[in-house]
């Protein structure tokens, strides 16, 4: 856990420039589709057990109580957990905060979950292959891993187009500590190989933010937010497109 990044300095900035901003209601949406996808291979007739491990201020969580599901949200972040615990107020029968990484959750005293969310935190923490190595034994047998994860090769792409060779020459990727650019941006080629290690497969990978954020600025402001949506949503899942996403999801289960 030590090297783990803690937003208990960037909470409040977090949720303002990233779910209060066009490109966080674009996430949002897809990522939630992703999930409708996920929800409809898993058991029917039954709330499921479902584990938001790194929720932040809870957007996700909110939507699945809103069907019925039973949730634990964990988070490092003790402002975190308060943003969540304020945003989910009329879910609180459903949902159980714990503070603390998702490390320190146990099969034992938590049980497995049907479907856990691992949205934003690979490029956060220092060992990853070791936090998915721990989701993998939080999942119950037949769950589902929603995986989401800032992708390296949107960001090598991305200074590419600005002209910022020596930037990728000195493979100075990861974002200032204080920032919102994550320190870990993950390479998918390495993330599948753990995955595989791990005996757990991929299915249907989607990219999110495809286009919306290689757009030039005042192309960006003169299209309106269903129009990017609509664009988004029509190569999110097309090859080659979709491996271009700024975040990449991947849907997962047991190999």
């Amino acid at each position: 856990m030590s090297g783990d990044r803690n937003f208990d300095d960037l909470a409040d900035r977090f949720a303002r420039n990233i779910y209060g901003t066009a490109k966080g209601r674009l996430r949002l949406a897809i990522v939630q589709e992703a999930l409708e996808r996920m929800l409809a291979a898993l058991p029917a007739g039954r709330p499921l057990r479902i584990l938001d491990a790194g929720c932040g201020p809870g957007h996700v969580a909110g939507w699945l109580a809103g069907k019925g599901h039973q949730l634990l949200l964990c988070d490092h972040s003790a402002r975190m957990i308060a943003q969540a615990r304020e945003n989910l107020a009329e879910h609180m029968d459903r949902i159980h905060f714990v503070h603390g990484p998702l490390q320190s959750l146990s099969a034992d005293e938590h049980g497995r979950f049907d479907l856990v969310l691992l949205h934003a935190v690979l490029e956060w923490v220092a060992e990853p292959h070791a936090v998915l190595a721990h989701v993998r034994d939080l999942l119950a047998p037949q769950g589902r891993l929603s995986l989401l994860f800032y992708n390296r090769d949107a960001l090598i792409w991305r200074h590419l187009l600005r002209g910022n060779f020596r930037k990728i020459e000195r493979g100075d990727l990861g974002g200032h500590p204080r920032s919102l650019t994550p320190t870990h941006p993950r390479d998918p080629r390495e993330v599948q190989h753990w995955l595989r290690e791990l005996d757990l497969a991929v299915h249907e990978p989607c990219g999110v933010r495809v286009i919306h954020d290689y757009l030039d600025p005042a192309i960006r402001e003169a299209r309106s937010f269903d129009d990017l949506l609509e664009m988004e949503r029509r190569f999110c899942r097309r090859e080659p497109f979709l491996w271009l996403g700024r975040y990449l999801h991947l849907d997962v289960t047991g190999g």
